[in-house]
């Protein structure tokens, strides 16, 4: 009887330690494989678009298992992009395996710089050693921020007065400058400049570098300047230049325009000429009226 009740607890401690282990030959296995995206540790919290639109995100795909496995991915991503990407994969076991997501027709300048969507992938496991999984819910997923870059896009535009100025005379330029960027921006320095050392201008430094620019906006100043009286007649170059600083770069915008400049006209003074008129001599013609007038007085006599 002691012997009977020996091999019942031994077999009960059969069924208790082998039930584990044929429970996990047919449990899910999310927890011998995993999902990274960005990088292999998972260390990458954020990855920036390109300027164009695009960008490429690496997943990293893990097997700790001794057989194969298919796994059949679901990809959401931010700002309406395009995604193309693999639809499934099969991964032999105890292996690793990197596969790219490529997204694309992102539209920089419809988002503000620094704004951030989030990317997910999940991977379902679909069959292990080519047989279909009996038991659903067998996923990993993960997780990414992407970042929309910032995007410099200014535009310095220059105009000048249509006629030509005089020497001596003062007239204005018309500086605009357009952010047509996804970013707020403001002017660190602006300079006007010429060509023709007579031409002063009476503000140097427009005050565009006082005001910031939302994106979709443009700041107009006018600049006056003077041409000095002693200027020859020519073509002057004038040119404004509007640099700006950010954290890791700087870079200047610039227009130039012509203005004729007509040199200052001289005052002619008018001197008065006396002009002296004398009769003309009496001629042949004279001297016969003469004598014919006295032989007729002579007759009457």
């Amino acid at each position: 009887m002691r012997c009977v009740q020996s091999y019942v607890v031994m077999l009960i401690l059969l069924v208790v330690v082998a039930a584990p282990m044929a429970y996990a030959d047919h449990s899910p296995t999310h927890s011998r494989w995993s999902i990274e995206a960005g990088d292999a540790d998972g260390e990458t919290e954020v990855l920036v678009v390109k300027d164009n639109g695009r960008l490429n995100i690496p997943l990293f795909i893990v097997n700790e298992n001794f057989i194969s496995i298919t796994i059949e991915f679901e990809y959401t991503a931010p700002f309406e992009a395009t995604i193309i990407a693999p639809e499934s994969l099969t991964i032999q076991g105890s292996s690793s395996q990197e596969i790219m997501v490529m997204l694309s027709e992102i539209d920089p300048f419809e988002h503000t710089a620094g704004s951030t969507g989030e990317f997910e992938v999940v991977g379902t496991v679909t069959s292990r050693q080519g047989l279909p999984v009996s038991v659903p819910g067998d996923s990993d997923s993960s997780t990414i921020d992407i970042e929309v870059p910032s995007i410099h896009y200014l535009e310095v535009d220059l105009k000048g007065p249509s006629n030509t100025i005089q020497a001596g005379q003062t007239s204005t330029l018309e500086v605009s400058l357009s952010n047509s960027g996804n970013v707020a921006e403001q002017a660190s320095r602006v300079t006007v400049s010429s060509n023709c050392p007579l031409l002063t201008f009476t503000e140097k430094s427009p005050k565009i570098t006082d005001q910031t620019m939302a994106t979709g906006a443009t700041l107009v100043s006018e600049i006056s300047f003077e041409v000095a009286a002693d200027q020859i007649s020519t073509a002057c170059n004038v040119v404004v230049e509007v640099l700006f600083t950010w954290s890791d770069d700087s870079q200047s915008y610039s227009d130039s325009v012509r203005v004729n400049v007509a040199e200052m006209a001289e005052e002619e003074e008018e001197e008065g000429l006396t002009v002296t008129e004398s009769l003309p001599a009496p001629g042949a013609l004279s001297g016969i009226l003469v004598a014919l007038l006295a032989a007729i007085v002579r007759r009457s006599e």
